[in-house]
């Protein structure tokens, strides 16, 4: 099941590099539809007005040159989705994954 999410109400701020994804026991790059590579962006959500704000790890393809330490995102198309595998022991592991079409660092507007 994928749920889209609204970012209007919550900023997100990347607070490590992206990292790439990889081909599950291979070395392969993993790539998008659209044959881009694919990355794990780490972020800290802020504005969700929970206790402690969440950090998470949004998955999305494509150039993230710019993406830094620090800078603040803005998401297109983020969705929420949830999992279920179960491991080789026969233990079943569950869970949700954020995605995004694109990722953009968010230029702030001077006067």
């Amino acid at each position: 099941m994928r749920l889209p999410v609204d970012t209007t109400q919550v900023t997100v701020l990347a607070i490590g590099t992206p990292r790439p994804v990889f081909e599950f026991g291979t070395e392969n790059p993993k790539l998008g539809l659209d044959g881009s590579p694919v990355f794990k962006v780490p972020v800290l959500l802020l504005g969700t007005n929970e206790r402690t704000d969440p950090t998470a790890t949004i998955t999305v393809g494509g150039d993230l040159s710019q993406v830094k330490s620090g800078v603040t995102l803005r998401c297109q198309n983020l969705t929420v989705s949830t999992w279920t595998l179960r491991d080789g022991n026969g233990r079943e592991r569950s869970g949700v994954t954020l995605r995004a079409d694109r990722i953009e660092v968010e230029v702030k507007q001077t006067r």
